[in-house]
């Protein structure tokens, strides 16, 4: 039975309820006992200093790496086959005597990677997709599940959110049949307090519609995939068709956020949206605080950044401090940053993008950073850049109704100065991006 084919048939009504449904039963499986406990045990920590944080942390690392030496079969094996004695990591820098873990290892070896503690039928079933569509599963502890969101609602308390509130959702979740084409484009999910707009019918009666009804319902928060709201920021800057209330907060996740985004959601909006990094497997977490700094969560999970040669950044290396199931030591995010560490932390100087976000030169080097080109494309809608081969590369552009030839040659002047010469380009304009299957719209494609 395909339930979304028959969420699709219902009529709008029964389509609320069915999301509302859907709401109560995340609420009943989030914030439960677990929860509660996870939660207080985070607050307990949150006056904490930076140094007091990272002895938490590497108390908790010593912990995890002891457990998974005797409980998990891989490392077991891992530990004897490379002469390490866990006993020496005991902390941070030490986990450098362990090799990186990938996803193809993880799942050549899915089975050994549970803890023999534990039965398959009391974890919980993660799965994600990935920015690149793949496909990937894996087991957590009802406890790991409930620190990942004890420790999402710290940091949300800290920027002045709270779980009674309401929310207004763009993200990727398909609550729209696709095929529809006529209002409303939005759902109610009343458990969860979530006012929901469909990221996948972006057009300006649509954006018109959900002015409309962020000014009815008010919402003092907006979350979102920065792909889904700043169409509407561009629509309503465009427009003149502002809200006439201002939103508290607008959090951005699942996708990078890039500077020239940020601009035009606060200059639709009027609040700077906050940016937070994390994923699924929840083995590092980024979060920022309203004077826009962006800092490690240090008692989250054992965060490692690790010299790219190629890129010239950093690779982001994760470390569960929490999932005793189905551990990741050193797992790669595929993720790259700049930092730097000060009295408050490890700060976060830039997020850039995954290693899939790169382009390929036939000298074995790539370009990164590409988005730069875009800083000041304020008459661009959406840009995605697609790599063919090692020879040229397409710049596909969603134009905005001020576009024009100066327009274009600003465009021109930006890719010859961040390509450098070293790969040819061809512009192409089209009247909307794809997004994928999870509603995302990623920034580069490469298809060597």
């Amino acid at each position: 039975m395909d339930i979304m084919k028959i969420y699709d048939h219902l009529p709008v009504c029964l389509q609320n309820i069915a999301v509302s449904v859907e709401g109560w039963r995340i609420q009943k499986t989030r914030y439960g006992k677990e929860f509660d406990a996870a939660y207080k045990d985070f607050m307990g920590r949150n006056t904490w200093s930076y140094e007091q944080k990272c002895y938490y942390r590497d108390k908790m690392l010593q912990k995890m790496i002891e457990h998974c030496y005797k409980t998990v079969p891989y490392y077991h094996k891992l530990f004897d086959d490379l002469r390490i004695d866990y006993r020496e990591i005991r902390a941070l820098d030490d986990l450098q005597m362990l090799p990186i873990l990938d996803k193809k290892t993880v799942k050549e070896n899915f089975d050994d990677f549970i803890s023999t503690e534990y039965r398959k039928k009391d974890l919980i079933l993660q799965h994600t997709s990935g920015s690149t569509g793949e496909g990937f599963k894996f087991y957590m502890t009802k406890e790991a599940y409930a620190a990942e969101w004890a420790h999402v609602w710290r940091e949300n308390h800290n920027i002045g959110l709270e779980r009674d509130i309401w929310c207004g959702y763009f993200g990727g979740r398909c609550i729209i049949p696709k095929k529809q084409q006529h209002p409303p484009y939005y759902r109610i999910n009343r458990a969860g307090k979530q006012i929901m707009f469909s990221a996948y019918h972006m057009r300006a009666e649509v954006f018109n519609e959900y002015v409309s009804i962020l000014n009815k319902y008010q919402p003092f928060w907006i979350q979102a995939y920065p792909s889904s709201l700043v169409p509407l920021a561009q629509y309503m800057i465009e427009k003149n068709n502002f809200l006439n209330y201002t939103p508290k907060v607008i959090t951005l996740s699942s996708e990078n956020v890039y500077d020239w985004q940020a601009h035009i959601i606060e200059e639709a909006f009027g609040v700077f949206p906050i940016q937070n990094y994390a994923q699924t497997e929840a083995v590092a977490t980024f979060r920022q605080r309203h004077d826009k700094k962006i800092f490690v969560v240090e008692d989250f999970s054992a965060v490692e950044f690790v010299p790219s040669v190629q890129s010239g950044l950093y690779k982001i290396i994760g470390t569960t401090l929490t999932n005793y199931g189905m551990p990741f030591l050193r797992y790669d995010t595929k993720d790259f940053a700049t930092y730097e560490e000060n009295d408050e932390g490890r700060e976060i100087l830039s997020l850039d993008g995954r290693q899939e976000d790169f382009i390929k030169l036939k000298d074995g080097s790539v370009l990164g950073r590409l988005d730069h080109i875009f800083k000041d494309q304020v008459d661009v809608a959406e840009a995605q850049l697609v790599q063919k081969s090692l020879n040229e590369l397409e710049v596909h552009i969603v134009r905005r109704s001020e576009y024009s030839q100066k327009s274009e040659v600003l465009l021109n002047s930006m890719l010859k100065k961040y390509l450098g010469g070293k790969i040819g380009y061809k512009i192409f304009y089209d009247d909307s991006i794809q997004r994928g299957r999870n509603g995302k719209l990623r920034f580069v494609i490469s298809e060597l």
